[in-house]
């Protein structure tokens, strides 16, 4: 057990749970969640990546934490989160598993693209309704789902990508006037440019975007901190500028268009 446990292990329940906690701003979600004192659920196909950060959580903060190995594109990955959490005071959920086949619409495989929806924007939604019942049922709970600042319009060579994004910043934001009322209090976070593998893809050069990179601990802190204090989060000046630039400033049109410019030169990439 922690020493102590923090304000909003009392708040919202003893256990939190996190998808696609392997790498990235999930894995420091994990961490930040331990160190407040929270057990955790961590969900990822790499269990070996899990593995040990179970044992770093455990060794740092002494919380207890289940590794799930999971594919959540499957109806399997989902049951086998939900299973995981049956037994416990269920506080917390952090949807942040994700995926993105940056380039041309019609490069990637409508498989591939598919995939992207499957984990973007179906496993949130079945996790939520999964688990939703659970918290409105005890009253308490916090869910935070992780956006983009990707999806408040339309980005050529993004195309999927931002689409599942704004799909997850209207669902969140629809969820929290159902569930506040209950008890249950709902983030949704729109990070922009952070330092995670998605930057490291294959013929993707994300250094020809110009942007202010966040690191993906940063992203996590603000993300929890707050939580049930506000519905949206877009975390970082640079990334709130860009949101009044692209959502008030700019007419939709030529916002596309300069996202387009400038994935467009980050992919190298054309139609086909």
């Amino acid at each position: 057990m922690a020493e102590t446990s923090s304000k909003r292990v009392e708040k919202y329940g003893q256990w939190a749970v996190v998808t696609g906690a392997s790498s990235g701003i999930g894995r420091e979600f994990a961490r930040r969640l331990a160190s407040e004192g929270f057990h955790l659920v961590v969900a990822a196909r790499r269990i070996e990546r899990l593995d040990d950060l179970a044992e770093e959580l455990t060794t740092a903060h002494g919380v207890q934490v289940r590794t799930v190995e999971a594919d959540l594109t499957g109806n399997a990955g989902i049951e086998a989160v939900v299973k995981a959490t049956a037994d416990v005071d269920l506080g917390i959920v952090v949807c942040s598993a994700g995926t993105a086949s940056p380039g041309a619409f019609l490069k990637a495989s409508i498989e591939q693209q598919l995939q992207t929806v499957d984990l973007n924007v179906i496993a949130p939604m079945q996790l939520a309704h999964a688990l939703g019942g659970q918290m409105i049922g005890q009253g308490h709970g916090g869910f935070i789902f992780v956006g983009s600042t990707s999806g408040f319009n339309g980005v050529p060579y993004m195309s999927n990508y931002a689409a599942t994004k704004a799909f997850v910043g209207s669902f969140a934001e629809g969820l929290r006037g159902e569930w506040t009322k209950h008890g249950v209090d709902v983030l949704v976070v729109h990070p922009g440019p952070t330092r995670t593998e998605m930057v490291e893809m294959e013929g993707v050069d994300f250094d020809k975007v110009p942007a202010v990179w966040m690191a993906p601990d940063v992203v996590a802190r603000k993300a929890v901190k707050a939580l049930g204090r506000r519905s949206v989060l877009v975390p970082g000046a640079p990334n709130k500028v860009m949101r009044f630039m692209t959502t008030r400033l700019l007419p939709r049109r030529a916002s596309v268009a300069m996202w387009g410019t400038l994935m467009g030169r980050a992919t190298n990439d054309d139609l086909l």
